[in-house]
């Protein structure tokens, strides 16, 4: 009797795992037919009649935030505004012209009859007025308005270049993400193989029920992490739009990574590059030219000017009629301001002060900069070898694991470690393969240099 009872008891727990293993297998061929379904619509020429998605290779990113990105309309803007600002620093040195017109009826009595006479006044007058010399100080502000729209030109360079370094890093960002999706997708796979080995070597009576339990766990585990990446790839393509200045479409598919992934050069070739040519350091020294051509034009508040002036007009009861002119030159000196000249030169001197220390503290940081991203492109290339390794290491590992636990040598432990391990290092190596892509965009920023795909 206790051995009749032993077995129902035994059948009862296999129906029951039948029940489960069909109800995983189930859901696992529901996945499986959903993920081909979309594959094959997706493939299928003729799918509802909708049209191919858009491909973008890298230069077509590139050039499309370029196009599109507000902040590069807006540095736009500023380099016209700084232009404008130039324009009417100058245009005191141009002439000045200015004319006046005037009709006035007026009605008094007469002196001699005593009866009410009216009487018209027309004036006609034009008047010109032209800046001799002021002693430089015009020359000055005129000076450092073309600085600063220099400068102003620049800044607008680094914006583009900041707008290229944010579309080059999303851009790596999506193919990562795309990449880890398929890593995750294969290790599902092959979790979902390991749940059926054990769930036959349960039934047959060969592993413990044990090896199901953990077998379905670690399917679990590679679930979740499916889903994790299915959500950061579609983060990361909405952050691509965002970063291109556009807001779609959103099926767009990537070309790839570019085929050569390195720069020419050394740490020393860099450095003095970045030093000579980075639009941030330009413009700051545009900045500090322009802060020294203000303090020049404010230490000659004090200066005299010299101007000449010329007016034409006529007047009197009908035009033309009673024609007056005048001819004059002008000398002004100012006497005492109350200290402005004086305030106005030490504020300049603390702006020429302030513009050297922005200078000296961004030039240490490019240079740092530039040592970081070389830094940086060292390690990728380096790291990219070694998880190679790594990888082909863990793959042979999971191979042994794998036919030690089909032998019925291995345990349901040592070959989930295998699964989880190569899944670690296929996720590490694509980390460092893209970690190389975006070390080069970092080092083209801290350069100031475009890449060449957006150019």
């Amino acid at each position: 009797m206790h051995f009749l009872h032993e077995r129902r008891r035994r059948q009862g727990m296999r129906d029951t795992m039948k029940i489960r293993s069909s109800r995983v297998g189930t859901v696992l061929g529901a996945v499986l037919w959903l993920w081909a379904a979309t594959a094959l619509c997706a493939g299928e020429p003729g799918a509802a009649d909708s049209p191919a998605p858009v491909r973008w290779s890298l230069g077509d990113v590139l050039a499309t935030a370029l196009a599109n990105h507000p902040l590069v309309g807006q540095a736009d803007a500023e380099v016209r505004a700084a232009g404008a600002r130039r324009g009417q620093a100058a245009s005191v040195t141009l002439p000045q012209a200015s004319g006046a017109a005037s009709w006035i009826v007026s009605e008094a009595p007469s002196a001699a009859s005593g009866d009410q006479e009216s009487t018209t006044t027309a004036t006609v007058q034009g008047a010109l007025t032209q800046l001799i010399t002021d002693f430089g100080r015009t020359g000055a502000s005129v000076a450092s308005a073309g600085q600063l729209a220099e400068a102003a030109r620049e800044s607008a360079l680094s914006s583009r270049i900041d707008v290229v370094y944010g579309a080059n890093l999303t851009y790596f960002n999506v193919l990562r993400a795309e990449s880890v999706v398929r890593v995750r997708g294969e290790t599902m796979r092959q979790r979902e193989s390991l749940l059926q080995q054990a769930q036959a070597f349960f039934e047959a009576g060969v592993r413990a029920r044990i090896d199901v339990v953990r077998a379905e766990a670690n399917l679990y585990q590679a679930r979740a992490d499916a889903s994790s990446a299915g959500h950061e790839l579609r983060t990361a393509r909405l952050l691509l739009l965002n970063r291109m200045g556009v807001d779609g479409p959103e099926d767009f598919v990537l070309e790839g990574v570019p085929a050569v992934i390195e720069a020419a050069g050394t740490l020393e070739d860099w450095q003095r590059e970045a030093d000579e040519k980075h639009p941030d350091l330009l413009a700051l020294r545009l900045q500090l030219a322009a802060a020294r051509s203000a303090r020049d034009a404010a230490a000659r508040g004090d200066y005299p000017v010299i101007s000449a002036s010329g007016r034409l007009g006529w007047a009197g009861d009908d035009l033309p009629s009673d024609r007056n002119w005048a001819l004059g030159a002008h000398l002004t000196l100012p006497i005492f301001n109350g200290h402005l000249t004086r305030e106005q030169t030490a504020e300049a001197e603390a702006n020429v002060a302030a513009a050297e220390f922005a200078l000296a503290d961004r030039r240490r940081q490019i240079r740092l900069l530039v040592e970081q991203a070389d830094q940086a492109m060292r390690e990728a290339l380096e790291r990219e070898a070694a998880r190679e390794k790594e990888r082909e290491a863990f793959a042979e590992n999971l191979r042994l694991a794998t036919g030690r636990y089909e032998a019925g040598a291995g345990d349901i432990i040592e070959m989930i470690d295998a699964q989880v391990q190569m899944a670690a290092a296929d996720t590490a190596h694509v980390q460092a393969r893209f970690d190389r892509a975006t070390a080069l965009a970092t080092l083209y920023r801290a350069l100031g240099r475009l890449p060449l795909e957006s150019r």
